[in-house]
């Protein structure tokens, strides 16, 4: 073979080899969605004006527009909330798991700071089941909540909570590879 050709052989060889590297999506996505929920939990006292909470916050997520993979599911997530009662704040933590009608589940993870009716912080897509293994996403997350009910339980100086609120995505990117 002539020199050209060989040139030509080993760039296109070259230009297939890096195409491979790149992962292929079954669907990129940019959403807004939003979800009514409902929450319950304990909180306990932790030190002067300090609270700590373990609550279980649920309802149903709908994108807007109803598009994509994610447009609608259950959404579940047990949380943590540590509020300091005399500066009326509060920070926390927790897992999502938002499954969708077929049973496939995705998983996130987020974290919030705020005042005593809501706070707002990153939430993280870290892994799903079914149509969703693989999938990978962030974005943010508002969550607003009112306390509806509260209940003293004797002798363990925790109060039960029900609220109820809503939480927001003003916008969450999401990547689900090609599961070919």
């Amino acid at each position: 073979m002539k020199k050209s050709c060989w040139f030509l052989l080993s760039v296109l060889l070259g230009v297939g080899f890096l195409g491979q590297d790149e992962a292929a999506f079954a669907e990129q996505k940019e959403i807004k969605a939003m979800a009514p929920w409902e929450g319950d939990g304990f909180a306990f006292p932790i030190g002067d004006d300090k609270v700590y909470m373990v609550a279980v916050y649920s309802g149903i997520m709908f994108a807007e527009n109803s598009q994509g993979a994610l447009h609608a599911g259950s959404i579940v997530c047990p949380a943590t909330v540590e509020a300091d009662l005399k500066a009326m704040t509060k920070s926390g933590k927790g897992h999502c798991i938002i499954t969708n009608a077929e049973g496939d589940r995705v998983f996130a993870e987020f974290s919030c700071t705020g005042d005593m009716e809501g706070c707002r912080g990153p939430f993280t897509i870290t892994s799903g089941t079914g149509k969703f293994t693989g999938i990978t996403g962030e974005g943010e997350m508002i969550s607003q909540m009112q306390s509806r009910q509260l209940l003293i339980v004797e002798g363990f100086e925790s109060a039960r909570q029900h609220g109820e609120g809503i939480a927001s995505w003003p916008r969450i990117t999401y990547s689900i590879p090609d599961q070919s």
